[in-house]
């Protein structure tokens, strides 16, 4: 898993925006905002604690439907055809079967090395082994290393949380843990277990349509 440096990359990741050219005409591409960008969008200035679950349960949504070999970056686009992860819903189902947390070690040692859903499980075996056991070495090498893999790992959980809407930030609660919220977790445990197929995309924008298309969006009727 690759850190995102372009927001523009991580809007398209995540369903908000794509950039196109107007038929038949050249020039600079033209930004198209999805359904879901323009929810997003609307409330950003209305969010709060109370209604978060709101827009929180149609982002999950939405993040279910995401593939870690997708069309948005050249690093995606370079994933063998045998990798077929939905990086967020995996987070999610780990997180469930593992008291509603998750450590860094425990993402970077374990689960991003996944390539598929039977590794997945695999994975959470090994994560709870390693727990009873206290020997970290159980879960395998470190996929990201170096100094700065905290901030590589960071992008992920926040992308996974929808901002620190669904998942607490360890940093802010000066721990070791990633945590579900207990009123985020009926909501977390809906959207992780929708089952997408995992497709191969002609185009970046069939890709963030799609995502903006699972977030299952109520009609605006105003």
């Amino acid at each position: 898993m690759k850190r995102y440096r372009d927001p523009r990359q991580l809007y398209q990741s995540v369903g908000f925006l794509y950039e196109s050219h107007r038929d038949g005409q050249q020039g600079a591409p033209v930004i198209r905002v999805t359904e879901l960008g323009r929810t997003v969008l609307r409330w950003l200035d209305l969010i709060n604690e109370k209604n978060a679950p709101i827009l929180g349960r149609h982002a999950a949504y939405a993040l279910s439907a995401c593939q870690l070999r997708n069309p948005v970056s050249r690093t995606a686009r370079r994933f063998d055809q045998a990798v077929e992860v939905f990086p967020f819903a995996f987070i999610w189902r780990a997180m469930l079967c593992l008291e509603n947390r998750i450590s860094s070690d425990e993402l970077n040692r374990a689960l991003f090395r996944v390539r598929n859903e039977s590794e997945l499980t695999e994975a959470i075996e090994r994560i709870a082994e390693a727990r009873r056991t206290g020997q970290i070495e159980v879960m395998g090498e470190e996929t990201i290393t170096g100094p700065a893999k905290n901030d590589r790992i960071i992008p992920w959980m926040s992308m996974a949380s929808f901002g620190w809407i669904l998942i607490s930030d360890k940093r802010s609660a000066d721990g070791d843990w990633y945590e579900i919220p207990q009123r985020m977790v009926p909501l977390i445990e809906s959207a992780a277990q929708l089952k997408h197929r995992h497709r191969d995309f002609s185009s970046i924008a069939e890709y963030v349509e799609h995502i903006s298309s699972a977030a299952a969006l109520p009609r605006d009727l105003r």
